[in-house]
């Protein structure tokens, strides 16, 4: 052959192994987690810049933000809808429902981050799993604490085996965003209040890891099955979702189970506790707007190659079920609207729950064997697991009982001074009235006693104990006060945030302390004169102030408490210190609105 051609040959051949090579990049479709042979997890740029590929490639994708972190990371959302409706208006046009996947809350526990994207490849890539996508919307958020997942390195997750490096727990403000849902003081979860609002998801899957106690299970999981819960999905979780997962699970050779806490650390033997969650969790947060939220908790123990296998077949059986089940998923989301926005006023909604300490039942826990021993580094029990799988009987301490509850009225009257509150109302979806000219009306609110305060804050707050004592009195409240009407299906999230003996209430999170503090004071000096007036006056006061000293005997030795007892009964003393300013209604009544 000449050598020009023997040149162009050589030429042609490169050209035909550069255009295999860049055809075999193409459609090399595995996530960074693939390649590096199931033991790291990508970044925050490298997951976004996958999520848009999917996007690129796939009509089915679009990529897009919803909101911008403190760091100025934008916070990633994935929406999949295989007839390219991507607007919340045109897939409830559709008759879809819709699912949202939480990843990354707690940025070091990544394994549903890693599953969703193989998930959301397998469905719009590979098409494998395209039928999960017939009558279901799937919003995927791959990392919502984006600036605690930069914060990356091997020394996040101590009780974790794997991935290589992993994000840290909490934001770059140090806030724990699973403690944030109904007090939503962060910008990322006011950015996520706003994006469920606009799709009012129909089912979220909340996807972390936990640590605990080491057993067979390659996960345990939260969902809300008591009195938190509207009865129409109570009954849907436990009849349909819960026996169809644990089936498919254990086909797919999976354990689960629902997620514990050990009952007296560290052994499993002592029993296991199971309780509702509050609103200031996912689940719970998803039972105050009567939505199932399910909460994933891959055991960390197990290795990441298990635990992201793990996630992805969960999320897979999900995705069947509600295809399958749309609606009547659909069907019992609007049930349970409708039974909380019209049967719980006038009754007593449970705001606070515990596990009954006197009962009990023995079950089957699959655990791993374990020894107990003396520590001489801890000087408490140590326990030490060994390898092989052991079923045990366990006491459940599953049987759940009220501790608080409230009377659910026709209205609630907040004074327009109070806009945090009730902005945050709002924030949630919550639809909020003002009063169009001033009202006088009688009420029923609480006042507070032996107020305390926690000696640290737990998410920046200083959270008050107090004993609530119920009262009825008549109230001005002038025009502008807002007034929220309790015919909205979100009745729940309101109780929860207006009845300060809610475990989340505005009150108890100290979003209220300043009603606690006095703004005026007496000098020592003009109430004793005034004391002594007040005895000459009214003798009868004499044997009130010596028992007050009886019942009280720390305030005996001190002389302002002594001092302020008159203070507190004379007219300059404040009436409206520890008293609540929210007002109930309890009877439906017409109200001047504009």
């Amino acid at each position: 052959m000449p050598p020009t051609h023997c040149c162009k040959a050589a030429g042609l051949m490169f050209w035909l192994l550069l255009s295999l090579t860049l055809a075999g990049q193409e459609t090399d479709w595995r996530t960074d987690y693939e390649k590096s042979g199931y033991l790291d997890t990508p970044r925050y740029p490298e997951t976004v810049a996958y999520c848009q590929r999917l996007a690129e490639a796939s009509p089915w994708i679009e990529y897009r933000s919803f909101g911008t972190s403190p760091q100025g990371r934008e916070l990633p959302l994935v929406i999949l809808d295989r007839n390219g409706n991507f607007t919340p208006e045109s897939v409830r046009a559709s008759g879809n429902a819709v699912m949202l996947v939480l990843n990354c809350i707690h940025a070091g526990e990544c394994d549903g981050k890693d599953a969703s994207l193989i998930l959301l490849r397998e469905i719009a890539i590979s098409k494998t799993l395209a039928a999960l996508a017939d009558n279901v919307t799937l919003l995927v958020i791959p990392i919502f604490n984006v600036d605690g997942h930069e914060r990356f390195g091997p020394y996040n997750r101590l009780n974790q085996n794997g991935p290589r490096e992993m994000g840290f727990r909490v934001t770059a403000q140090r806030y724990n965003l699973n403690r944030d849902f109904l007090k939503a003081q962060t910008p990322e979860m006011q950015a996520w209040l706003k994006l469920y609002r606009q799709w009012e998801p129909d089912f979220m899957v909340d996807n972390h890891v936990t640590d605990g106690a080491d057993h067979q299970y390659v996960l345990t999981y939260g969902i809300e099955t008591e009195a938190n819960v509207a009865p129409p999905l109570r009954r849907w979780t436990l009849e349909t979702l819960e026996p169809y997962l644990a089936e498919k699970m254990k086909e797919d050779n999976f354990l689960i189970a629902r997620y514990f806490f050990l009952r007296n650390r560290p052994q499993v033997s002592n029993g296991l506790s199971f309780l509702p969650y509050s609103p200031r969790f996912s689940t719970g947060y998803g039972a105050a707007q009567n939505r199932i939220f399910y909460l994933v908790e891959m055991h960390a123990l197990k290795d990441y190659q298990t635990r992201v296998n793990g996630n992805f077949h969960l999320m897979k059986h999900m995705l069947t079920l509600l295809n399958r089940e749309k609606d009547r998923l659909l069907e019992a989301n609007r049930q349970s609207d409708a039974y909380s926005a019209k049967e719980l006023p006038g009754h007593y909604l449970p705001l606070d729950f515990q596990a009954d300490p006197q009962d009990s039942t023995l079950r089957d826990f699959a655990g791993i064997e374990y020894r107990v021993e003396q520590s001489d580094i801890s000087g408490g029990p140590r326990v030490i697991y060994g390898s092989k799988p052991q079923t045990m009987q366990v006491p459940y301490f599953d049987h759940i009982v009220a501790t608080d509850s409230a009377r659910i009225p026709y209205a609630y009257l907040i004074p327009p001074q109070w806009q945090f509150q009730i902005g945050k109302l709002i924030a949630h979806g919550v639809r909020v009235d003002y009063l169009s000219e001033a009202l006088t009306r009688e009420v029923e609110s609480y006042r507070f006693r032996n107020i305390s305060w926690a000696r640290q804050p737990f998410e920046g707050q200083f959270m008050p104990t107090y004993e609530s004592e119920s009262l009825r009195e008549e109230r001005h409240y002038p025009a502008g006060s807002a007034v929220v009407i309790m015919n909205q299906h979100s009745n729940r999230l309101i109780a929860h945030l207006l009845e300060p003996d809610g475990p989340d209430s505005f009150v108890k999170w100290g979003f209220w302390n300043n009603i606690f503090e006095r703004k005026e004071y007496g000098e020592d000096y003009m109430l004793e004169t005034i004391a002594r007036q007040m005895l000459r006056d009214d003798p009868a006061l004499e044997a009130e102030f010596r028992q007050y000293l009886a019942d009280n005997p720390s305030l005996a030795e001190n002389r302002w408490a002594r001092l302020y007892f008159f203070y507190a009964r004379t007219p300059y003393w404040e009436d409206d210190v520890n008293l609540y300013p929210v007002g109930k209604l309890a009877e439906k009544t017409a109200l001047p609105l504009r």
